[in-house]
């Protein structure tokens, strides 16, 4: 049996190992190329640092045995690595929460475009924002486009720190939330609705991470977001000598 993600944050692994048990080689085909999915459940892409920060923010040893984790987990291992999302681009239109405006997934081919999943009660989420705003900085917005989604809460009500803040019981609150979240990043960030249609979509993920290329097709999905994973992606992909077409069909 799989730990629960509570014990995963209370033991340190090193932090090659992620980057060891993904192989970052593209898989190339006569439709173009795609990146192997790296569906891990074990959460290992993190510092000692980081790991420290994340046990901070939230009561582990109650986590191991709390209802809603172990909800989390079988949701994550039926959907994400049980095979039950359908592995391409599933097309959205969600509002991003600073302007209102708006986004529609499939309008913005000819880019692209890298999300994850995130909320203001996933501490994980919260350690990857700074990395995914250094990351954003790097690439012409004509070309590249990265934003959160905002999903399903992680550890709602908390006794640690999360404890004002229980699962939302409106579109109004989890609206709020989501605007908390956005004070923390420059990143934007859409607000997926009371039903998860969106995160469902994509696997039920709480900090899942996906790239899709400029014709719309889901090129990698990881459980965990990792900027050194999307960073490797996006570079490949715009290395790509003219006339590769750098896709390939949904699968």
């Amino acid at each position: 049996m799989r730990w629960p993600i509570a014990l995963l944050l209370l033991v340190h692994l090193p932090l090659a190992a992620q980057v060891q048990n993904w192989d970052p080689t593209p898989i190339r085909s006569s439709g173009g190329v795609r990146f192997h999915d790296d569906l891990d459940f074990f959460l290992n892409g993190y510092s000692k640092d980081d790991i420290k920060a994340m046990r901070k923010q939230v009561s582990t040893w109650r986590m191991s045995f709390d209802k809603m984790m172990r909800a989390t987990i079988k949701d994550i291992q039926a959907y994400s690595e049980g095979g039950n999302m359908k592995p391409g681009m599933h097309d959205f239109t969600l509002d991003e929460v600073r302007t209102g405006e708006p986004y529609h997934l499939a309008a913005h081919q000819g880019k692209l475009r890298a999300f994850m999943f995130g909320s203001l009660t996933n501490p994980p989420a919260r350690a990857q924002l700074p990395y995914w705003e250094k990351l954003r900085a790097r690439y012409d917005t004509a070309q590249v486009e990265l934003f959160v989604v905002y999903g399903r809460e992680l550890h709602p009500g908390d006794r640690k720190k999360f404890g004002a803040y229980p699962p939302p019981a409106t579109l109004e609150q989890k609206r709020s939330y989501a605007a908390e979240f956005a004070k923390l990043t420059t990143l934007p960030v859409l607000l997926d609705g009371m039903d998860d249609k969106v995160f469902t979509a994509y696997g039920r993920v709480p900090n899942g991470a996906y790239v899709i290329n400029a014709k719309g097709q889901l090129i990698f999905r990881g459980t965990w977001a990792d900027n050194r994973k999307i960073e490797h992606i996006l570079d490949t992909v715009l290395g790509m000598a003219p006339g590769d077409p750098g896709v390939m069909e949904d699968r």
